[in-house]
């Protein structure tokens, strides 16, 4: 049976490109893409489960198409929701996690789900559509292990791609409107294969596709390399954005995430960025109220950012997740986490405003001459 597909989805760049591998392998077996949810007879929803309101989010648009359509519809659960949920919903009829899309056609054919089969989760081999943005993954997986992160127990251990797998991906996707890659990998920085590291790499996708802009997301500080700034200061097409996470301003709650850096390491990091490219970007992510972080521990955040000026940065709560050792501490009370989250993203806000408007100064200053 052939189905008219919807596919809603849920989460970060990976989960997007996840959802464009699906397309790809059921329009390959003669599926059609439906206009709307009411016009489709296979319903997907491509969940994150990296925080607690994400899924949530999936959870509820799924039961809503549930108790809303009129039609009779399989229900499918896909991403790394279909592995972290403790029990499947009744109504779902299929769940496919990240690893298992390669069997997913089959799974629809013949009309059951795996729990899971083995799979490296390499889809080079697979046509996708690009948009302006080519997103194309590096890897798959992570080995850090971060104490409040579920990562690693849904996508599995890091497996870096062959660069020619990646090349040629890059080469069969690209279309009319592309004018950007985006390399993505859950560490993008302990990319490895064989002899070729994420430096090696970056160099060739920048010498093969020199019309196209390049960019890369998400660096962890423990494995970055300088060089990667200094070949942005070379290359007018490799954006000259870094996203790195800090997490923490606390060295005592880095140590207790497993982060495997100081912030005299980070600090580091972005001081020696800013030295070889002045004009570069620099974004993080940051998170507040873990188990057992003090008001001090919190404060020390706070000064990080102050000192650090990021451009910008992703900034959220702690939310428990299984499997992961943090859930296990006693956490910061909810109102406190809240708390603390405004002051952080108040504190970050002023600096936004304050860098937009020396930018503004500096530029109008410069078209003067």
């Amino acid at each position: 049976m052939k189905h008219r597909f919807h596919i809603t989805t849920y989460g970060c760049q990976m989960n997007d490109y996840d959802s464009l591998v699906i397309e790809s392998l059921l329009l390959s077996e003669g599926h059609e893409k439906a206009l709307s949810i009411d016009d489709a007879s296979l319903v997907i929803v491509n969940g994150c489960s990296v925080r607690e309101h994400a899924e949530e989010r999936a959870m509820g648009f799924l039961s809503s198409v549930r108790k809303e359509t009129k039609k009779a519809k399989k229900i499918v659960l896909a991403g790394c929701l279909a592995r972290s949920v403790e029990n499947i919903p009744d109504f779902i009829d299929i769940a496919v996690s990240p690893t298992e899309y390669a069997n997913f056609p089959k799974m629809v054919n013949d009309n059951f789900s795996f729990t899971e089969i083995e799979s490296t989760g390499d889809y080079s081999g697979v046509n996708i559509s690009s948009g302006i943005t080519l997103l194309t993954p590096i890897s798959k997986g992570c080995d850090n292990f971060c104490s409040y992160c579920i990562v690693p127990f849904l996508r599995g251990k890091e497996i870096s791609f062959s660069p020619e797998n990646i090349l040629m991906q890059i080469k069969r996707s690209i279309s009319k409107e592309t004018k950007e890659i985006m390399l993505m990998g859950q560490n993008v920085n302990s990319y490895m294969y064989k002899n070729t590291d994420f430096s090696s790499l970056a160099a060739m996708v920048l010498k093969e596709f020199k019309d196209m802009r390049v960019r890369f997301i998400t660096s962890h500080p423990k494995d970055f390399s300088i060089k990667l700034v200094e070949m942005m200061s070379e290359n007018k097409n490799f954006c000259s954005h870094l996203h790195l996470p800090l997490q923490s301003g606390s060295d005592r709650m880095l140590s207790l995430m497993h982060r495997k850096y100081t912030i005299k390491d980070f600090t580091a990091i972005v001081d020696s960025a800013r030295k070889l490219l002045p004009e570069i970007t620099i974004t993080s992510d940051i998170m507040v109220g873990l188990p057992q972080e003090s008001e001090g521990d919190f404060q020390e955040t706070l000064d990080a950012v102050k000192t650090l000026r990021f451009d910008d940065a992703f900034m959220y709560r702690y939310s428990p997740r299984r499997f992961t050792l943090s859930r296990y501490f006693d956490e910061v009370s909810p109102d406190e986490g809240l708390s603390r989250l405004k002051k952080l993203i108040e504190t970050q806000l002023i600096i936004k405003k304050e860098k937009a408007e020396a930018y503004e100064v500096a530029t109008r200053r410069k078209n003067q001459g």
